[in-house]
């Protein structure tokens, strides 16, 4: 058993089951690294039963997933609305207008204004995230726009999409693999392998972040049961 550039082993219980997670260092990637090469590099023994979870935000870089801010056009009422965000720390959410804009575009007038007023009355009332609830899945995962990556924009992966691309990389692997968005406030499986852990029990084994992405640029984790 090795995996390059090793850091700790941890353990959690889901349900009765103990699982290992060990989060994988890589060297830095940029927009022209090949995923299943990246994880064929750093990645080099896995045993039968073995899940990788790759973050999301390293998949849609590698993939192509990607939308350069320069390509988004903002207009006043992006920069308005975006002017009214108020992130949770940390984050700056849709605080930043090129974000604003693409969800606008793609979301739709409408639901972002009915989101924004139901936030305002949400907040009046002491209940957070109201905004986001309404306003849907994209509002809520966009990413991007923040060093080291100010200039490109994160949006989430299809389901489907993230569901090939996880197939093929197990096929390439074999080994389970995931696609995670995962950091301290919590997150989500957005898609798994045939091989993979099921989608609730991996996001209930990685769900106090040992991937601490942002922090130690581990992009990967071993999610292995014990």
């Amino acid at each position: 058993m090795s995996v390059s550039a090793p850091l700790i082993w941890s353990k959690i219980t889901v349900d009765g089951r103990s699982f290992q997670r060990l989060p994988v260092r890589t060297r830095w990637l940029t927009e022209q690294d090949d995923l299943a090469e990246v994880l064929s590099e750093h990645l080099l023994e896995m045993e039968p039963g073995d899940t990788v979870a790759i973050s999301e935000k390293v998949a849609l870089l590698l993939e192509g997933g990607t939308v350069q801010t320069g390509d988004v056009r903002v207009g006043r009422e992006a920069r308005l609305l975006a002017s009214f965000v108020r992130p949770r720390p940390g984050s700056r959410g849709l605080s930043v207008p090129e974000k604003m804009a693409y969800v606008l575009r793609k979301t739709g007038r409408v639901r972002v204004y009915a989101a924004a007023a139901a936030g305002a009355v949400g907040r009046a009332f002491g209940v957070k995230g109201t905004f986001y609830r309404v306003a849907g899945s994209l509002a809520r995962d966009i990413d991007g726009g923040r060093p080291p990556y100010e200039h490109l924009l994160f949006p989430p992966f299809e389901p489907e999409h993230a569901a090939r691309v996880c197939a093929e990389l197990e096929h390439r692997l074999g080994v389970g693999v995931a696609i995670v968005d995962i950091n301290d406030f919590g997150g989500s499986v957005r898609a798994v392998s045939p091989l993979s852990l099921p989608a609730p029990t991996l996001a209930a084994a990685l769900a106090d972040n040992p991937l601490r992405q942002r922090l130690t640029g581990t992009p990967f984790a071993v999610v292995r049961p014990s």
